[in-house]
């Protein structure tokens, strides 16, 4: 429920006819005009691809009995909207955000804010699912981690929750400090520090530098805490700077509080680990496909144990969890064939994580990699590429396709694998790949979220 009096704290409100509505309180915030129910506030925001004030017509048609505008969109058409009724601010997206903090205000919840590079949507439904064992969670939905998504998820807080797990991501220097003003996190985690988004960081001590802007919030607030991934070394150095009584360790390599010991892969191919905190130990598998779950596992039962959650409630969440937020390596079998779908995004340290996994399962078949361009890698991206093809090679992986104008670099780069095949069309592709697939093959997937390769995926599963 959204109260009259949060509205009202927005700086540079203005009420535009609206006495009939503003006494009343709203069941939720909504931003699309496709889904917006009546009963709901509306906010037009304005986006990279797509400007919520253009659908106000379809709003109001809806029932939608207030709306949040920007100013100098009202001043331009008001006259388009005789009667209907307007809270005019200077920035739609930013009162937003303020709203979310006052709403947030009215909840004494803890909240635990997870960033980082790879992982972070897996880790916080993981760690959403095993403090779920013990509270009442709310948790970002899907990646809904920016400075849209972040606000919409703690609009969703009520009197039932007990903690909030937000996912908080960013590509620019600033956008982790603005997140940490409104969602005010008691606790933090950074999953990892890797290549992403080299555009705009340059290179990983620029990654750091964005991501710790996290651990930089909680380090200046009395009694914030660190959740420290001691296996990275940026985090790891970074740590050694925070008092022992701000941080909470884990590791595979190191002597922290909570340890764990990778103990090999399921029939399912799913992770199994020892955890070991103090005098207790247990044995967990962790149900998600892949590398990337021995880490994600581990991170979520830190939380946990830290949290108080006993260990065989965290065995239960791990071993029985189900994806719900993305398709980041999702399993699809069909007519024999196994697809890894890990199409949703690509970037050096998460195409190498998913390279080793193809070539670690177990598989009668042949083994196929289908990787196309890293987007956002600045002027990194043809060395980088590049050493998507080394890795490949030394691997083994003995058929690669590549798709992508950046992509041709990785083909170039594994001039010694059996089958190596560059495509400029991705419908050769796909026919290149329903030809040569057979029986209990194993196909791996991997692209950044803008070369869509989720259609090389839908392709073979229809056929």
């Amino acid at each position: 429920m959204i109260s009259r009096e949060d509205l009202f704290k927005i700086r540079h409100i203005q009420k535009i006819n609206t006495d009939k509505y503003i006494k009343r309180n709203y069941k939720s915030v909504g931003i699309d005009s496709r889904n917006i129910k009546k009963g709901e506030l509306f906010f037009a925001i304005k986006g990279e691809r797509t400007d919520g004030h253009k659908y106000l017509d379809s709003v109001f048609d809806k029932g939608i009995e207030l709306a949040v505008v920007n100013d100098t969109w009202f001043v331009k058409n008001k006259k388009k909207f005789p009667g209907k009724s307007f809270l005019t601010v200077r920035d739609t997206t930013k009162a937003l955000g303020e709203l979310a903090l006052h709403h947030k205000a009215n909840f004494k919840i803890p909240v635990l804010c997870i960033a980082g590079s790879n992982g972070k949507t897996t880790t916080k439904d993981l760690t959403a699912e095993v403090l779920s064992q013990k509270f009442k969670v709310l948790k970002t939905e899907g990646n809904f981690n920016n400075h849209i998504g972040l606000p919409l998820t703690l609009l969703r807080l009520d009197r039932t929750h007990e903690i909030c797990v937000l996912e908080a991501g960013c590509n620019h220097y600033g956008e982790l400090k603005y997140l940490c003003e409104i969602a005010e996190p008691d606790y933090g985690m950074i999953t990892n520090i890797g290549k992403e988004h080299l555009e705009f960081f340059k290179n990983l001590e620029g990654v750091a530098k964005a991501e710790f802007e996290l651990f930089d919030y909680l380090k200046s607030k009395e009694k914030g805490i660190l959740f420290i991934n001691s296996d990275d070394k940026f985090i790891r150095n970074y740590s050694r700077e925070v008092k022992n009584e701000k941080r909470f360790t884990y590791s595979y390599k190191f002597n922290t509080d909570v340890k764990g010991r990778f103990k090999g892969y399921n029939k399912n191919f799913e992770p199994e680990i020892r955890i070991t905190k103090d005098d207790m130990e247990f044995k967990t598998s962790v149900a998600t496909f892949g590398k990337h779950s021995v880490y994600n596992g581990l991170a979520a039962a830190a939380a946990g144990l830290y949290f108080n959650v006993s260990p065989a409630k965290i065995k239960s969440a791990l071993k029985n969890f189900k994806v719900t937020s993305s398709k980041r390596m999702e399993v699809v079998t069909k007519n024999d064939l196994t697809i890894i779908n890990d199409s949703y995004n690509s970037n050096p340290e998460s195409v190498k994580m998913g390279l080793e996994t193809l070539m670690e399962y177990k598989s009668k078949g042949k083994k196929f990699a289908v990787l196309s361009d890293m987007l956002e890698l600045g002027s990194s991206r043809r060395k980088e590429h590049s050493e998507a093809g080394k890795l490949a090679q030394k691997l083994k992986v003995d058929n690669l396709y590549t798709f992508g104008n950046e992509s041709y670099n990785t083909f170039k780069n594994a001039k010694k694998i059996k089958n190596n095949f560059y495509f400029k069309d991705k419908e050769d592709l796909i026919e290149m790949l329903k030809l040569n697939l057979g029986k209990n093959d194993i196909v791996y997937v991997k692209g950044s979220r803008g070369m869509k390769m989720e259609e090389v995926v839908t392709a073979l599963t229809k056929n």
